[in-house]
């Protein structure tokens, strides 16, 4: 009976070591999977980072540019607007209304100011 009682210590002590063993391994590996989360989630971060400093960088040179456009806009609509004036007012009306004749003054009047709109690429 001796020997029963040594046999069961010796394996009982075999199956603690091997628990003890397996239980640092698993810290270990878990030590190094919450590394590479948390590596993963700051690359991650750092993308994100990167998008918004070139997002940033674009919307700061919009905002320089978009001054002298609408000057150049405003410029470019008040001749459109004086170009129409003008060509408008040069319709006259006349009683006698021939209705052939007026066709085609307002052709001209569109021909023109489409060809002013719409500059040739010469």
């Amino acid at each position: 009976m001796a020997q029963a009682s040594t046999a069961k210590r010796t394996t009982t002590s075999k199956s603690t070591a091997k628990q003890v063993s397996s239980e640092a391994s698993n810290d270990l590996n878990v030590g190094k999977v919450t590394g590479t989360v948390k590596d993963t989630a700051l690359a991650g971060l750092g993308v994100v980072g990167k998008l918004f400093d070139r997002a940033q960088d674009r919307v700061d040179g919009v905002r320089t540019e978009v001054p002298k456009k609408w000057d150049e806009f405003v410029q470019r609509g008040e001749q459109l607007k004086d170009t129409a004036n003008n060509k408008v007012n040069n319709i006259s009306f006349s009683y006698k209304f021939d209705m052939e004749e007026q066709r085609a003054k307002f052709r001209d009047v569109v021909d023109a100011l489409r060809a002013f709109v719409t500059p040739s690429k010469a």
